[in-house]
């Protein structure tokens, strides 16, 4: 299935595509829109793992069609765009259109038969570029090993989940970069206690330019914690240019930096989550055990397996504040999420307040709390590349303490399920 964009200002004209379109079974027109905002809005938040075909007026009422196939190539460039004409253009356009590569055109007001093989042709192209950024994507540098942190609503506790986990990893290697997908301003500032010079932002602001050298450049090595990271800036800001393509490229040119990466997200619809969770090589899916969460979640990772492809093993699900909403056993838990939970973390918030507010991490401040050693066991397992190996002696001792904790759900590591 191709997925068809629309962005044209004349009804019959338009009229005829959408027929062509919709003959066509391999083409779903999922957006249509009259102006290049709307249509560039629609490019930028419609990210369906297919295919993409934009068909787009060259002669746009808000915008000159050539800018906004310019902006969206710098943006989108897995989209094949097909630019509509007007029929009676002069040499300078068709110069522009071969500079630009733009190979299948509709010529003015034609029969909506040659809108058809137009489009049919287009469509095969979008396929080729398609497959070939697919593969571009699977043939990334480096070794890393890649560790997102998401949920399906906010305030479930990932940014101290996923500050801990750097922390942790970062006790057993000497490369670890976090990155903050969260859009969230100020919260690694507070986490973290220290504000570095340079932010996320700064690298989405380089667009087309954004590289691994950049990055380098961009990282912050924290000064007690051993990890560098990139966090959202501390003051509101304006997140819009931050998309799917321009959070893949970073995590692409991440690959060359860092053997371990961890990423923070942010809304589970936000194109720099879904980037994070097709770039992971585990994902920590945090819930707590209210129902309404339970079932957000149920949705979200039936998305993340069905449309996203992402396959069971790589999905660890953690239950925080595990003892709050005992009424739903653990068995009804997986049986709703149609999943196994890899881990519950127990509800000890004024320890874990204590150290987001001082600053440290509690894997680093009090490595034997109870949370504490649940996330420095996650953490462990990270570094490992959650390898399927026999517990060691150290292992079996962490099985027998998260065991031991009295509480009914207090760190139950069921590191069985894999």
């Amino acid at each position: 299935m191709i997925d068809v964009f629309l962005v044209h200002d004349d009804v019959d004209r338009a009229s005829v595509i959408r027929a062509a379109i919709a003959a066509n079974p391999e083409l779903n027109l999922v957006s249509e829109s009259q102006t290049g905002r709307e249509g560039a809005f629609a490019v930028a938040t419609i990210l369906q793992g297919h295919p993409r075909l934009l068909i787009v007026r060259l002669n746009l009422g808000d915008i000159n069609g050539f800018d906004f196939i310019n902006q969206i190539k710098a943006k989108s460039p897995d989209v094949y765009i097909v630019p509509a004409l007007e029929g009676n253009e002069g040499g300078q356009v068709w110069q522009n259109l071969l500079q630009l590569e733009l190979r299948d055109v509709i010529m003015g007001q034609v029969p909506q038969l040659e809108v058809a093989k137009v489009i049919k042709s287009a469509a095969g192209r979008a396929q080729v570029l398609f497959d070939a950024n697919k593969a571009a994507s699977s043939a990334m540098v480096g070794e890393a090993f890649v560790v997102s942190v998401v949920s399906a609503r906010g305030g479930v506790g990932k940014s101290v989940i996923a500050t801990n986990l750097a922390a942790g990893i970062a006790k057993q290697s000497d490369s670890v970069s976090l990155l903050d997908f969260s859009l969230n301003p100020g919260d690694f500032a507070v986490m973290l206690d220290d504000v570095p010079r340079n932010n996320i932002m700064d690298a989405v602001a380089a667009g087309g330019n954004l590289d691994a050298e950049l990055l380098q450049n961009l990282l912050a090595p924290h000064p007690r914690l051993g990890f560098r990271y990139l966090a959202c800036p501390n003051q509101d800001f304006d997140p819009s240019a931050f998309d799917y393509n321009v959070a893949l490229a970073m995590m692409n040119a991440m690959r060359s930096l860092s053997q371990y990466i961890v990423v923070d997200t942010g809304l589970s619809a936000s194109g720099p989550t879904i980037a994070a969770v097709d770039s992971s090589d585990i994902i920590f899916f945090l819930t707590s055990r209210d129902v309404a969460r339970l079932l957000g979640a149920q949705r979200f990772i039936k998305y993340l397996k069905n449309d996203r492809g992402i396959p069971n093993q790589k999905i660890k699900v953690l239950v925080n504040e595990a003892e709050v909403g005992a009424e739903i056993s653990e068995s009804e838990i997986e049986s709703l999420l149609e999943h196994p939970v890899t881990a519950y973390l127990p509800c000890n918030a004024a320890p874990v307040t204590y150290s987001i507010n001082s600053g440290s991490p509690i894997v680093i401040s009090e490595p034997h709390h109870p949370v504490a050693v649940v996330l420095a066991k996650l953490a462990e397992l990270s570094y490992n590349r959650w390898q399927e190996r026999a517990p060691d002696a150290d292992s079996a001792k962490t099985q027998r303490v998260t065991k031991g904790l009295g509480a009914k759900l207090s760190q139950k590591l069921n590191i069985g399920h894999r």
